[in-house]
């Protein structure tokens, strides 16, 4: 399974789940962006009255108000999400164990609220990719971390998780307390000691345990409960001890010898690097006019109510109302208080709404004039045209998966993609920060987990005789792609299938429900494989 770079589409850094238990934790999550915002915007009533009579000071310094803004709306959130935290682990404790994926497990529903009360200082943190601010996100909420901790390149769960000193994580790699699998939910605490590397895009999943001086190479995976022992390298979904640390020294400077000494580049035939251009179907121009009026038209409603509300009601109804305490409890200016996030957050949602609306005019354009499945040479003129269609498609879907997917409302990504008439999408899916196309079926309560990739196209042959392969997978109900797989195009599953992490489909697979499937190609393991992997109790418990 070939991996890329983090894609501008993800966000690396302290990692929260989109799964929504029940609808009514999002009354909680809005009370905390309310409740969260209220220092940053007491703050700037403080600053337009300081200098709203100094046009220039306001101005000259508004980049630093600024960023003291978004410092006191990050740690205003944190302030009242560990509140909440606090609050909601005295009525239910967080613990270990493996938990029924439904409503009616409480383990279950409070994992999933303990989660919605973290993500909004979360998100907000990760937008500044400040690894200092991630860090104390981490901290705050219980996550235990040691000195010299590089942990910005990859994501990291924010409970059940202990690191010590001297920890690096590969970029793309997942330190992840959680798992799900078919219909159950493991929590297990995962402890890092210290001088413990993990490589890029791979996984430490719930109950390992990483010794000191331990290594887990790239595109790996540890086992549930495994312990890595210490001066020891591991390679492998599942991760297998293969050397020792002295032995992976000699092998990197093996390595580094032979890339920086002895490489020898070859030169290339301009013949080589020539290719045949041809006409579009579909002009470069149209591509821009349609990303500019996607991008640019769905700001100016949301943008003039914007300038509307706060020169017109925050202006004369707090901003220039004298700051003092009187004035702060006064119930006016309470009531002001409460309104500006709603106001904003209102506002923030209805330029979402027009990017799905100016989105789906395109997408329909192209969508009827697109291919449908099957396989095309990308060298044929009359196929080439319609391909351009298929490619202007993907152009438009790229926008609005990614303001959806990096929104503090990712949950709405199931409604864009069903607005679009892209996907069909059933109740309970959920999906975290994924790589989305077109044409896929999910069924009912599927899972897609961080990084995973499951792709309506593949192109395959050698360059200048190509072929592009497009078919839409097809899951069915309760499927679980869990962090780090994908499912290449035309993949159908069945019922009841849960893909471990570091796995994948191949094109056109047909596999059976009720089962776990590991590997490249994915198969299905046996009762052996899954105790190995997944642990005597969790077997038991399925």
């Amino acid at each position: 399974m070939i991996f890329i770079s983090i894609p501008a589409t993800l966000r690396e850094g302290p990692r929260t789940t989109n799964t929504l238990a029940k609808k009514k934790y999002l009354i909680v999550y809005f009370l905390l962006i309310i409740l969260g915002a209220q220092p940053s915007i007491i703050w700037f009533w403080f600053y337009w009255q300081l200098f709203r009579h100094e046009s220039f000071i306001f101005y000259t310094l508004f980049p630093l108000a600024l960023i003291i803004c978004i410092i006191l709306l990050i740690y205003g959130s944190a302030f009242i999400a560990k509140i909440f935290l606090m609050l909601t682990n005295k009525i239910h404790k967080p613990k270990e164990g493996v938990f029924s994926r439904n409503k009616n497990d409480k383990d279950y529903c409070y994992w999933s609220l303990r989660s919605v009360i973290r993500k909004w200082p979360v998100w907000l943190a990760r937008q500044l990719s400040i690894p200092a601010i991630e860090r104390s996100m981490l901290r705050l909420f219980g996550v235990s971390i040691g000195k010299n901790c590089a942990l910005h390149e990859g994501w990291v769960d924010c409970e059940f998780i202990e690191i010590a000193n001297n920890f690096k994580l590969g970029q793309g790699s997942i330190i992840s307390s959680s798992l799900q699998i078919q219909d159950k939910l493991i929590l297990k605490k995962i402890v890092i000691k210290s001088n413990v590397t993990v490589g890029i895009h791979s996984i430490i999943l719930p109950g390992t345990t990483m010794e000191n001086n331990s290594v887990l190479d790239a595109n790996s995976t540890s086992a549930i409960g495994m312990t890595l022992d210490s001066n020891r390298v591991y390679r492998g979904a599942p991760a297998r001890k293969v050397l020792d640390t002295e032995k992976l020294e000699q092998e990197l400077s093996f390595y580094k010898d032979l890339i920086f000494t002895n490489y020898e580049i070859n030169s290339l035939k301009e013949e080589d690097l020539q290719e045949k251009s041809k006409e579009l179907a579909i002009p470069f121009h149209l591509y821009i006019a349609s990303g500019w009026l996607i991008i640019g038209f769905s700001f100016i409603i949301p943008g003039f109510l914007f300038f509307l509300y706060v020169f017109g009601v925050l202006e004369p109804n707090l901003l220039n109302i004298p700051l003092n305490f009187s004035n702060i409890f006064s119930f006016e200016r309470i009531l002001h208080l409460i309104l500006v996030p709603v106001i904003f957050v209102s506002i923030y949602l209805l330029h979402l709404f027009f990017v799905a609306l100016f989105t789906r005019w395109f997408y329909r354009f192209a969508d009827k004039r697109g291919p449908n499945e099957g396989v095309f040479d990308r060298n044929l003129n009359k196929e080439s045209k319609i391909l351009d269609y298929y490619h202007f498609r993907s152009f438009l879907f790229k926008y609005p998966i990614y303001v959806f997917t990096r929104s503090p409302f990712p949950w709405l990504i199931n409604w864009e993609l069903r607005f679009l008439g892209s996907n069909k999408i059933g109740k309970g899916t959920v999906i975290e920060e994924s790589f989305l196309h077109s044409h896929i079926d999910f069924g009912r309560n599927n899972y897609l987990g961080t990084y995973t990739h499951i792709t309506n196209h593949l192109v395959d042959g050698v360059y200048g005789k190509e072929n592009l392969t497009f078919y839409g997978p097809k899951l069915g109900d309760n499927v679980i792609f869990e962090s780090l797989t994908g499912a290449l195009p035309g993949t159908e599953v069945n019922d009841n299938s849960t893909f471990l992490p570091i796995g994948s489909t191949v094109k056109l697979d047909k596999l059976n429900g009720d089962a776990i499937y590991s590997g490249f190609p994915a198969r299905k393991l046996n009762e052996k494989e899954i105790i190995k992997l997944l642990g005597e109790r969790i077997q038991d418990e399925k």
